[in-house]
Parts: C-alpha cells; structure tokens; sequence
C-alpha cells in the first residue's frame, strides 16, 4: 500500500513523531510511506531525506518561530502543487491547518485516495489556543483556528484521535463512530530503555537520598502553578524531595523556589541526557488541570517514563491518566496541589512500590501502547475504510 503522510509542525517536534514513528512501524510492514513536514529553517526549495524507511520530504515555509506551525499559504500552495501527480492509496492527514487540509484534498481529488484525518490536539474551541496565547490572538484568530480544525471532518473517510473527548467531538460535528478510531501517542520501547538508578545518579553528581521528582518538557502555566504548588506541599513535608525539570519548559520557575536549591532546570538534553535523567528519577510527574484542552489531548511525556520504565504521577485527567490507572503504572489523585502532594508523599520513599509501578509502565510500553501494536490497529482501520 501506498500511503501518504501530511504533518504541519517542523521536522522532528509535535505530532511529527506521531507520524514518524507510524509510519516507521508501516514501512516494516511492506508499506511504502512518504511524509511531508515543515522544513526547520528553509524559506524556499524542498529537501527529501529517507530515515527509517520513510521518505520525508522538509517543505519550505516563510514563517518563523512559533508562526512557522502550518499556516503559511505558500507553504500549503507549494505542496499542493508538488503533491498534484502524487498517486497513493491512503492520504492521512495529521490535523488540519492549511499546509495539511489543503494538499491533502487536492491529493485526494486527483487520486481517488482515501483520506484520514487525524486529531491530536483540542485548538480551538476553548482548547489549547485559550491556554498558550495572548487575548488578541485568542480573540482574533481563536474563531480561525476552530473553523480549521472543526470544517473538514465530515469530508473525512476516516478519523483518528488521540482520546475519548476528541472522539466524542467528531462524533458531535457528525462523523460516524464507526469511522472513528481511537489512537493514543505510542511508545518506542528500542528508542528508551530502563536504567540503573544508582549509576546514572552516581553519573550526574545527584545526592543518593534525595527523592527525585521528574518532569519533561513543556508546561502550561496553568499546569506549571499546579506543580510548584504540589511541590511547595510535599517539599515543606520532604526536604529530601528534590524537583528536576528535564528541557525547556517555557515557564518561570517562583523565586521562593529558584531560592531553595531544591529545583533544578537542566535545560535541553539529547537523547542520552534524557535517558539518563529518566533512570535516576524516582518519580515522573504529569500536572494537568481539569481543562477542555487537557481532556482532550495526550501527553506524550508519559511514553517517555513508561518505555524507561519509571512511575508517573498525576491528576484523573484524561487517557492517559485512565492507562495508569488500569494497568498500576503509577498513581493519580484529584487535580489539586494537596491530593499531589499527598499522593507523592504516600510512595516517594518506598523503593519496593516504586520498582513493581516502573515494571508495570514498562510493560505498557512493550505491550499495549507499543508503536508495532497500534500500527497494526491502523492498519485495520485502513483496511475497513477502503
């Protein structure tokens, strides 16, 4: 079968990997899939690499920074036109912005493909574009981005979303359930593996009996407020307890806690670095308020701590805090700092329970949530649709 992938985002962040790592697990299945995504710095001109058996074609954009996130028109025109011959059996669109929609009709008009739209992100609508943006671009531009992400799902052969509340707002615009699949972010069990706590703190010069708190990457400042307040309760009770922050987390870290020594920003990390944090941390957390755009989308940190076999903590906040629940994978409390806290304070120092929580997030990693296992359900879907 021949697929094609389109991906608004730039080359290797946000849903990219999404659609990397599907079509990677696709390609090893006999399948030949091409992605297109957003190149990191081009202006103009196209580049097209092969990595992991997927063909990825970088397509130029004249945005910058954040705004370089598809919806550029020349970018969308540029691969509509250099899609127009392109002859496929599968168009799978990762979202909806103009680079993506756009190419993606104009492939299916002239092939006869079928197109799947995928949903990873609640924008609109009171979803993430409330959460990141200023009162200008939520007033001006909230209404485009809800138009975009919401007018086309009806023209869809098939969807794809990455949890029940996305699902279920298909569902309210139309599409038919049966048309819809439910495809949470999967893990890379190869790409992270579990590692010796005690070497790997040995290694980074960390205390051997702190207790560490971990969290990767980016943070609402709504869900950044949580945590420092979960973290000033548990710390006041702990002393020990220290509170990592691995990436670059887009938000100020409160005085009173820069000032306490007791968190720590490593700022970006490759790979390794991240392994590496993951393996001496005794606890990975996930701060989540009970908002609509929180519902409504994946974390995806949380493959990161189940394929390096670390527990997470966090509030009863959407699917991924339903995966932990079910499979023991770690814990979950009331999206409040105290039940945090509480909840932190109840296993952070026992070693036993922390050790049988990492075997069972590792086992979620190799098992339900693997990439192999959910392309084999996308490949189904598929099936069914054509």
């Amino acid at each position: 079968m021949k697929i094609l992938f389109l991906n608004h985002n730039v080359a290797w962040s946000g849903t990219f990997f999404r659609a990397y790592h599907l079509g990677r697990e696709l390609v090893q299945r006999g399948h030949d899939v091409t992605l297109v995504t957003t190149h990191r710095s081009r202006r103009f001109g196209a580049e097209r690499v092969e990595k992991g058996g997927v063909t990825i074609i970088y397509s130029p954009d004249l945005a910058w920074g954040p705004a370089r996130n598809g919806w550029d028109p020349s970018n969308a025109l540029r691969r509509a036109w250099s899609l127009r011959s392109f002859d496929c059996e599968v168009v799978h669109a990762f979202d909806s912005r103009p680079a993506v929609i756009i190419p993606a009709l104009t492939v299916r008009r002239r092939s006869g493909a079928t197109l799947v739209m995928d949903w990873a992100d609640w924008w609109g609508r009171g979803g993430t574009t409330e959460e990141r943006s200023g009162w200008l671009v939520r007033t001006l531009f909230g209404p485009v981005e809800t138009w975009f992400e919401e007018a086309f799902r009806n023209d869809a052969d098939g969807t794809t979303v990455i949890s029940r509340a996305l699902g279920e707002r298909a569902a309210w615009l139309g599409v038919r359930p049966e048309r819809i699949l439910r495809l949470p972010n999967g893990c890379d069990p190869t790409g992270i593996q579990p590692g010796s706590r005690e070497r790997h703190r040995l290694r980074l010069g960390l205390d051997p009996a702190s207790r560490i708190l971990l969290h990767v990457g980016v943070l609402f400042r709504g869900d950044a407020d949580l945590l420092f307040d979960m973290f000033r309760v548990a710390h006041s009770r702990e002393p020990h307890l220290r509170l990592v922050m691995v990436g670059k987390p887009r938000v100020r870290v409160p005085a009173d806690l820069r000032g306490s020594g007791a968190v720590r920003l490593t700022g970006f990390v490759e790979l390794e670095g991240l392994q590496a944090w993951l393996a001496a941390a005794d606890l990975c957390v996930i701060p989540l308020r009970d908002t609509l755009a929180n519902r409504g989308r994946w974390p995806s940190k949380i493959n990161d701590y189940f394929a390096a076999g670390r527990p997470t903590l966090m509030p009863s906040v959407g699917d991924a805090a339903a995966v932990v629940e079910e499979y023991a994978a770690g814990w979950t409390a009331a999206p409040d700092a105290r039940s945090l806290a509480d909840r932190c304070l109840e296993v952070i120092g026992n070693r036993d329970l922390l050790a049988e929580a990492g075997r069972r997030a590792r086992s979620v990693a190799e098992g339900v949530l693997s990439w192999p296992r959910l392309a084999d359900q996308v490949l189904t879907f598929y099936s069914s649709l054509l």
